[in-house]
């Protein structure tokens, strides 16, 4: 083992590991990036192809999923064959995926697109997240939780850019994104193995839950809040804009795009802030913030005022950073180095069901009782969430 917490640079190696701790940050943004890059663009989409709200809720359902499966199956298969094979397959899927959303002339292709992405972007949640704590153990879990933030807010400003200034969304969204894959590609070739290689891998191919002993309590107390700030996510993809052209008579991307990125930006800045912080205190400061701009955010939709929705998106953002890292570094340091890939697998498994089960079920009681009944269940939820989350919280060692 050397200085970073992972193994020596192999021979075959040209990246020392600072280099490969960079790359691996810009190769987890980038599939962040891409996570909300398609959700400005649907609209355009219905436009073209005249689907339904429905529709547009499968697509977002069929991420998910295929995710989900590919975290629960191969989630941990990295701690076996190492994490740049897996890094290189996920990179390689990214741009497959990118290519189906690049030539997509029906729906169908949408659908493959999105279930491809999912799989790609399971596997490079648990094998970059694995290898950037395999690189640094101190700088790992600070950067497994500002990348989500940042990488979905370079996305959502990018894609706001593309089509504000490009005559061809559509297109160019893309093909930027390919293009960054294939250098993140060739690179990552030359990057150090940082796991231990161990047999197992095909046994390792079933459907299950890689939860270390030593982490299970952590995991069970810190379940409610990251439940709680993944579904803050969820009603920025899924309801905000439907919310923006119906409630705010709003027809503009760059809001949709600067309303996520306000939640986004505010969590990064928030997880800079308070990165030297005791993970407890983190947690209880990115769960009462949670609460309080859940409230300011629900009054803001319900007043159809675009100013409380951004002050509550800015100080809700700041609980869905800070509620993150302190997740993250109150369960990720209780795994050894062979347990990281499974463990973040099943951390991401509960993160994703909580970005997109109840926004999925949001979208399908629209149809029943309206877009802002639907909205204010939505976020009552995640303040029940949040406020038990506080009765977890305290109860974890004040060490941790």
């Amino acid at each position: 083992m050397n200085q970073f917490g992972g193994l020596q640079q192999n021979s075959g190696s040209k990246l020392s590991p600072n280099a490969a701790l960079v790359l691996h940050t810009a190769n987890l943004m980038s599939f962040m990036a891409a996570a909300s890059a398609p959700a400005p663009l649907y609209q355009i989409y219905q436009r073209l192809w005249h689907f339904s709200p429905v529709i547009l809720t499968l697509i977002f359902a069929t991420y998910a999923l295929f995710l989900l499966l590919a975290l629960l199956i191969a989630g941990s298969i990295s701690d076996y064959i190492g994490r740049k094979p897996v890094i290189l397959l996920a990179i390689f899927l990214q741009m497959t995926s990118m290519m189906f959303f690049l030539f997509s002339n029906d729906i169908n292709m949408l659908f493959v697109a999105r279930a491809i992405q999912g799989i790609a972007t399971a596997l490079a949640v648990s094998s970059i997240g694995a290898a950037l704590l395999d690189l640094n153990k101190h700088k790992g879990p600070i950067i497994n939780s500002i990348c989500p933030m940042l990488g979905m807010t370079v996305g959502s400003i990018l894609v706001c850019l593309v089509l504000q200034y490009s005559n061809a969304p559509l297109h160019l969204i893309f093909e930027i994104l390919i293009v960054i894959y294939l250098i993140e590609f060739i690179l990552t070739i030359f990057s150090p193995e940082t796991a231990i290689k161990r047999s197992g891998a095909l046994a390792s191919l079933k459907l299950k839950m890689a939860v270390p002993p030593a982490a299970k309590f952590a995991l069970i107390s810190i379940s409610p809040v990251n439940i709680a700030l993944w579904m803050l996510s969820g009603i920025f993809l899924s309801l905000m804009p439907s919310l923006f052209v119906q409630a705010f008579q709003i027809h503009s991307a760059w809001l949709n795009g600067l309303s996520f990125s306000a939640i986004t930006l505010s969590g990064a800045i928030g997880i800079i802030l308070l990165r030297k912080s005791a993970s407890v205190f983190i947690l209880k400061f990115g769960t009462i913030h949670l609460i309080l701009g859940t409230i300011i955010l629900i009054l803001g939709i319900n007043l159809v005022n675009i100013y409380l929705l951004f002050i509550g998106s800015i100080i809700a953002g700041l609980g869905f950073g800070t509620s993150f890292m302190g997740a993250i570094r109150t369960v990720m340091p209780l795994a050894k180095p062979e347990e990281r890939a499974g463990l973040m697998a099943a951390f991401y498994v509960e993160s994703y069901l909580a970005f997109s089960v109840p926004a999925i079920i949001a979208g399908l009681l629209v149809q029943k009782i309206g877009l802002i009944n639907s909205t204010n269940l939505y976020a009552f939820s995640i303040i029940a969430l949040s406020i038990l989350a506080l009765f977890f919280i305290f109860r974890l060692p004040k060490t941790a």
